[in-house]
């Protein structure tokens, strides 16, 4: 390969060949370049790059550095190492990440005696900014840090509010912990409590915690009380859905501070909201719904409700494995022709 005329020839059709690595016989000879640092934030601006460029010929000529068709800069030459400037800031928004949190560009070595690119790496441009959350910000292979008092993905930690709100592990993100199945009747006030770690005091001027629930469509913000970093309450509330078509309906739990700052799920918890009576319209079936539901056979009212709705006496409705245990109201079913009597079934 020669710099006078970059591509694949006869030694006798390179120009200057005779002169040391003008002409490459071997892969081993072909021209390689490394840059140091190979990725910068798109935030960070004429940052010192030093690239080592193996095999080339001798460069008193100059080069130029070339980030594609963005940006072309002058290099300076100290041996076989070259310093160039990455992008000024004018420059950046023509390569600012639209989509994902990098973009890959090649980094072009030009000779400034024949004016050919004769040497290219990848370099990267990353944005932190693009992550929304703590998790996705502190699993990013870059060097993103989470701010969780502003609630934001940085490459430089020294802009977030406080010391001990600088977060580069998982392990220090805010962040619900997994839960057993979160059980709640439907026109019951109950409050939710969750466990959690991390989670932040919020400072003065900032709003507190809230849950957020997305019932059939609609969200439903409920008061939250933050007890200490590692456990939320949201507030004693009841809730409801429609239809008796769902026994059950597990919905979209979220919980937020400050208005909008949502404190990961990674276990993505959800509460079930159930109806003792939907799709449970006989003793049999209502028997049978999970223990956990709590659901009993109300006799005098003929359905299926939890205990502290079934107005009457303890020995007037029946529950899974109690005492009263078996359902004994016959029921006539219809099938075709057949007509089947059902007198007393054991759960």
């Amino acid at each position: 390969m020669s710099t006078g005329g970059k591509g694949c020839t006869r030694k006798e059709k390179c120009e200057r060949s005779s002169e040391p690595r003008r002409f490459a016989s071997d892969i081993k000879q072909c021209v390689r370049l490394s840059v140091h640092p190979n990725n910068i934030s798109v935030s960070q601006f004429s940052v010192t790059l030093v690239l080592e460029a193996h095999n080339v010929p001798e460069l008193s000529a100059g080069v130029n550095c070339t980030f594609e068709d963005l940006t072309e800069m002058n290099g300076l030459v100290e041996g076989n190492r070259i310093k160039c400037f990455s992008p000024a800031e004018k420059e950046m928004p023509r390569i600012i990440v639209d989509k994902g949190d990098h973009q890959i560009v090649q980094l072009y070595l030009k000779s400034k005696e024949t004016g050919l690119a004769f040497a290219n790496t990848s370099f990267v441009f990353y944005n932190c900014s693009v992550h929304k959350s703590c998790l996705s910000c502190v699993s990013s292979p870059y060097q993103c840090h989470w701010c969780k008092y502003r609630h934001d993905c940085t490459h430089d930690p020294r802009t977030c509010s406080f010391q001990e709100g600088r977060v580069k592990k998982a392990e220090g993100c805010p962040q619900l912990l997994p839960a057993d199945r979160i059980l709640v009747p439907v026109d019951v006030v109950k409050p939710i409590t969750l466990r959690a770690k991390n989670l932040p005091q919020p400072q003065s001027g900032q709003r507190g915690y809230e849950c957020l629930l997305t019932i059939q469509g609609s969200e439903h913000r409920v008061p939250a009380l933050r007890f200490n970093s590692s456990s939320v309450q949201c507030q004693n509330t009841s809730y409801f859905y429609d239809g008796m078509e769902m026994s059950s309906l597990p919905v979209v739990l979220t919980v937020i501070w400050n208005g909008d700052f949502t404190i990961d799920n990674p276990a993505n918890n959800k509460v079930h909201l159930y109806k003792c009576d939907a799709q449970r319209g006989s003793c049999g079936l209502c028997l049978k719904a999970d223990p956990l539901f709590g659901c009993v056979w109300c006799k005098g009212d003929n359905r299926c409700t939890l205990k502290q709705h079934c107005p009457h006496p303890e020995n007037q409705w029946l529950e899974h494995n109690g005492i009263n245990s078996k359902c004994t109201h016959p029921r006539i079913t219809q099938d075709g022709n057949k007509v089947v009597k059902n007198s007393s079934s054991s759960v």
